[in-house]
């Protein structure tokens, strides 16, 4: 179904129903705190560079150990323990626990801002929806798991591809200056990565509890409702205000629901 709606109908259907909200405070909290990790890693590469990497650096060219330098395996050798330095401080410069906790508050946080919006909507329905059950506790805990695994992959992947930038920054001889822009570049991309994880992962996990606790109260469809800026692409501008079934695999976008897309911020609006 891809009914288009009229104003009449969307009066109709929209009466004393309060609209979906999206939880944008809360991406934007997680956003800021996936952000403070990747500064954290930048600081401790920045350390070990200074500390370690610079000093035996002249001229643009490396020469560990100054008058010792004996060719390219030593210092190839020394540069591996100091990555290696880098790679055990960053990653136990954050512990599991705290990482748990982190996207724990985070998916838990979503989980409470969906069942509030269903509440008031279905209320009007005079209907209940579901706060908890084995269900919505199984795929809280499948998206807190996925969310500090994909934060150990931005780590990881910020870690090693750094120090392929620093490897190939010291062979290129662009000396202790350029070390210090590869360390900002690297960390810049790691930033917008961050957002667009905090971004994606609002967006997709309040799209499925929103739509599983509104489908549980009765809702077979719902309103496609765009944010209405510059940014909604024309795809989803199509689709703002049209009728879509929930389980069309046809349906939305390329069956996809509101916030399952890519940096997507719309939002259903569950007819009862």
């Amino acid at each position: 179904m891809n009914k288009k709606l009229n104003d009449k109908e969307i009066k109709k259907i929209t009466r004393n129903v309060p609209p979906t909200r999206y939880p944008l405070k809360i991406e934007q909290w997680y956003e800021r705190q996936l952000k403070k990790l990747v500064k954290s890693w930048q600081t401790i590469a920045q350390s070990i560079v200074d500390v370690y990497i610079s000093k035996n650096i002249k001229g643009g060219n490396v020469f560990l150990k100054d008058d010792n330098f004996t060719g390219y395996p030593s210092w190839i050798e020394s540069l591996s323990l100091y990555f290696a330095i880098m790679k055990s401080t960053i990653e136990h410069s954050q512990s599991d626990v705290y990482l748990d906790n982190l996207t724990k508050q985070f998916v838990k946080s979503v989980d409470s801002f969906s069942f509030n919006n269903v509440k008031v909507q279905a209320k009007i329905a005079g209907i209940d929806p579901i706060k908890s059950n084995k269900e919505t506790a199984a795929y809280v805990k499948t998206r807190i798991q996925e969310n500090t695994s994909l934060i150990k992959s931005m780590r990881n992947d910020y870690i090693d591809k750094l120090q392929n930038d620093i490897y190939e920054s010291i062979t290129s001889g662009d000396g202790v200056t350029g070390l210090t822009k590869n360390i900002v570049k690297r960390t810049n991309m790691s930033l917008k990565h961050a957002s667009l994880i905090a971004n994606d992962q609002t967006g997709s996990i309040i799209s499925d509890l929103d739509s599983y606790r509104a489908k549980t109260a009765g809702a077979k469809s719902y309103i496609w409702q765009s944010v209405e800026d510059q940014r909604v692409r024309p795809k989803h501008q199509e689709l703002n205000q049209t009728e879509q079934q929930y389980d069309d695999p046809n349906g939305g976008d390329n069956g996809q629901r509101p916030g399952q897309p890519i940096r997507c911020r719309c939002v259903a609006l569950p007819i009862f």
